[in-house]
């Protein structure tokens, strides 16, 4: 079962910063990292239980190659995605918040 989608301003805005930081760094590096989000956002959306609790009912994936965290809550009839974190940052400032 697929569930329905939100992804709050904030992961937008960390989408978009994201994307323009590799996007400067090669051609074509941003577009790769916005593929492998969107990957790992339909997998979410296929099994959101699958991944790590942090605490409440918040949690976490990886996205593969790229050093960033999809931080995400599943409330039993929707996926809400607060952040997609930079895991070089510093941990005491990662989500989430909502």
């Amino acid at each position: 079962m697929i569930y329905a989608l939100e992804i709050k301003e904030e992961a937008y805005r960390d989408i978009q910063v994201a994307y323009n930081y590799y996007e400067n760094k090669q051609i074509g590096l941003g577009d790769r990292f916005i593929e492998e989000l969107e990957e790992k956002i339909v997998y979410i959306q296929d099994y959101p239980l699958h991944f790590r609790k942090l605490e409440d009912d918040f949690r976490q994936v990886l996205i593969d190659i790229f050093p960033y965290q999809i931080i995400y809550e599943f409330n039993n009839t929707n996926i809400i995605i607060y952040s997609v974190f930079n895991a070089y940052q510093n941990p005491e400032n990662k989500p989430p918040k909502k």
